[in-house]
């Protein structure tokens, strides 16, 4: 059975258990994202920030503008986390997110999901279905799965008291 758990450790840090396929699954996403950010293109698509920034403001020439300024950085901090993911998990079925690491976490997996979208969920003119409906779909799912996941561990671990009986 496939799974991806995350649980809260001392230390804002976070615990996080999957299944080997899983975790050879998601390494694997995070390469492809990362050969993406570094070519630019996705198979036979640019991989354009229009795609990875969709929601900077909503009137278009706004929009526009606001990544003709900031997209390179945000490309690049973006490309950043990745590769830190890539290069420091083996794809292992544990593994414990320092709050840098799950920053990173986040943001790779989180972007991750342009590559399986057509367009921007927003603008995607489809609910989002209970049940998914091809294969595109149950790898977005998974995607948020393992960003949900570890966003819940975090919350949990910062409502914690300090001491304990506090």
């Amino acid at each position: 059975m496939d799974f991806l758990d995350a649980h809260p450790l001392p230390d804002r840090r976070v615990l996080v258990e999957m299944s080997p396929n899983v975790g050879e699954c998601l390494h694997a996403i995070a390469g492809e994202l990362l050969t993406a950010l570094e070519t630019g293109r996705h198979g036979r698509r640019p991989l354009r920030d229009e795609d990875l920034f969709p929601d900077a403001h909503l009137l278009i020439r706004e929009a526009r503008e606001f990544r003709e300024r900031h997209g390179a950085a945000m490309r690049q901090s973006v490309t950043a986390a990745v590769r830190a993911v890539v290069r420091g998990w083996t794809g292992a079925t544990a593994v414990t997110l320092d709050p840098a690491w799950q920053r990173a976490w986040m943001i790779t997996f989180g972007h991750a999901q342009t590559l399986y979208l057509r367009k921007p969920r927003w603008r995607d003119g489809r609910a989002w279905a209970r049940f998914p409906l091809s294969a595109r779909d149950v790898t977005l799912e998974w995607l948020s799965h393992a960003q949900d996941a570890v966003a819940l561990a975090c919350a949990l671990s910062l409502c914690e008291p300090l001491e304990s009986g506090t």
